[in-house]
């Protein structure tokens, strides 16, 4: 994804075997725009984005977003 791009948070996958599914916090089903990144994580869930959803800015892990 890049910057001006629309998303949708989704759930992340497991990160190992028989981990259900991470829920984004309070932000399921939610739309929003990416604003920069991805910028490096030290966990390897997808890069880091400045993300606008929701009203504020913020920053979120890409393995809780798809593009819209």
């Amino acid at each position: 994804m890049q910057s001006g791009e629309m998303f949708k948070f989704i759930c992340a996958p497991g990160r190992w075997k028989g981990e259900k599914p991470r829920e984004p916090a309070k932000l399921l089903g939610k739309v929003g725009v990416i604003l920069g990144g991805p910028f490096p994580d030290s966990h390897g869930w997808g890069g880091l984005y400045s993300v606008l959803a929701d009203g504020q800015v913020f920053q979120y892990y890409g393995e809780f977003m798809e593009a819209a």
